[in-house]
Parts: C-alpha cells; sequence; structure tokens
C-alpha cells in the first residue's frame, strides 16, 4: 500500500505545480508570454522569433527569452511559496 500512497502524492503534487504554473504564465504578461510559447511550445527557432517580434536578431531574441524564463521562474517560485501574485 505504501507505494501506492506514495505515486498519489507525487501525482497530486505534480498538479499542484502544474496549476502554479498556468497562474505564473498567466501574470508573466506579454510578449513575454508569447515569445516563450514560441519557443517552447511551437519549437520556433531564434531567428524567426526575432523576425515576429521585432527584436533586431537572434541574439537579442534569445537574451529576451532568458529574460522572460527568469521572470516566470520568480513568479512560479513565489507562487509556489505562497507569496500571492509576486507583486507582478
Amino acid at each position: 500500500m505504501v507505494p501506492v500512497q506514495n505515486e498519489i502524492e507525487e501525482h497530486e503534487r505534480v498538479n499542484v505545480e502544474f496549476e502554479i504554473m498556468e497562474k505564473a504564465l498567466i501574470n508573466l504578461g506579454e510578449p513575454c508570454k508569447s515569445l516563450l510559447e514560441a519557443y517552447y511550445l511551437q519549437k520556433q527557432n531564434m531567428q524567426v522569433i526575432a523576425a515576429n517580434f521585432g527584436y533586431t536578431n537572434a541574439d537579442n531574441a534569445k537574451n529576451q527569452k532568458y529574460k522572460c524564463l527568469m521572470r516566470l521562474k520568480n513568479i512560479f517560485t513565489d507562487y509556489k511559496n505562497g507569496n500571492g501574485d509576486g507583486g507582478y
């Protein structure tokens, strides 16, 4: 019985983290949300993202993606730690 209980608890933990990530993404705002979706979900490369989002080159788009990812991580961590919307 213990392994089944552990699996249930792990499943519940993962579900909670998905809910937190959903809230964090909503709170992330634009253009970060669209940029991260373009890269991670739509699998667009940096040249395409740079053109679509108006960045001067792929390196600038990559830097912005990194900043957006760090912002998302901070929002997620704030939610996970019970700090509401994290002031975002």
